[in-house]
């Protein structure tokens, strides 16, 4: 009979992708901070009723399904790629908004007659004009965007003088607060979201090994061969909390010629590993 042993943390957690070329299998996200792991085996069943008794004869085994959920305490873009079924890209660039960036306007030096405001990030705008938005902070007017500057800009309309990186506005605005959001390039890891993706097919494992009270290890591993994800992925930021991203994958049927979905297994060990 296999020895009982006391589970006493949460372990790892390792997710791979199973590819289309069969030589092996792609590793996509490995989960070592989780806060909690919970795997649960669920049988539905369904009550044979016969004659007048009111107990039922037998019981009739509807399904069965295995559902795995982790919340691990460190953001990873891998988790999101598994939940929706894109593909992390690495090192690409791309840009980030620059949000509430509050600025004071000053009389104009490269364009006199004019008030003006430089962006912080203003040699690393991105795009043509920036996508930038101008807001006066102080009565929450938003600003209309000119194409170019001419001999006037109107007290509610900016231009964005690129060559010189300074917002140029009214004469009138000169000692007003205002407030940008704009785009500023950035070499990032990104993974978009698209309309037609769906979550793969992938295989896990989680691990765990732990000390019991005679001072001996040991450990439970869990293999399911064919997940899915499914539910909902949060990004759960809160004032004064830290964030932690859970996901929850349903189990497939792999269909091997053994009939196996997967594996738990107990094991002894010197030291954790």
């Amino acid at each position: 009979m296999a020895k009982k042993m006391i589970i006493k943390g949460v372990g790892t957690f390792m997710a791979k992708r199973l590819p289309k070329d069969p030589m092996g299998e792609i590793e996509v996200v490995t989960l070592g901070t989780l806060q909690d792991l919970k795997i649960d085996l669920n049988v539905e069943l369904e009550d044979i009723f016969g004659g007048d008794g009111l107990f039922a004869i037998d019981v009739l085994v509807k399904s069965k399904s295995i559902e795995v959920s982790a919340t691990d305490a460190k953001f990873d873009l891998d988790a999101i790629q598994l939940m929706m079924g894109s593909t992390v890209q690495e090192q690409v660039k791309s840009y980030v908004w620059v949000l509430n960036e509050q600025s004071t306007v000053a009389a104009g030096v490269s364009n006199s007659g004019f008030a003006e405001a430089k962006p912080k990030h203003a040699s690393e705008i991105y795009g043509s004009n920036g996508g930038i938005t101008v807001r006066l902070k102080d009565s929450n007017t938003l600003l209309k965007q000119l194409t170019s500057k001419g001999t006037a800009v109107e007290p509610n309309a900016f231009f964005y003088d690129e060559a010189n990186g300074v917002v140029i506005l009214n004469a009138v605005h000169i000692g007003k607060e205002i407030v940008l959001n704009y785009k500023r390039d950035q070499i990032v890891d990104m993974v978009d979201l698209l309309v037609d993706e769906v979550p793969f097919p992938i295989s896990v494992i989680h691990h765990g090994t732990f000390q019991q009270k005679d001072g001996s290890y040991a450990g439970v591993e869990t293999e399911l061969y064919m997940c899915r994800a499914k539910g909902t992925f949060s990004i759960n930021a809160q004032r004064a909390a830290a964030s932690a991203s859970a996901i929850s994958l349903q189990i497939l049927d792999p269909e091997r010629a053994d009939g196996k979905i997967g594996s738990i297994k107990r094991f002894s060990a010197p030291s954790k590993i």
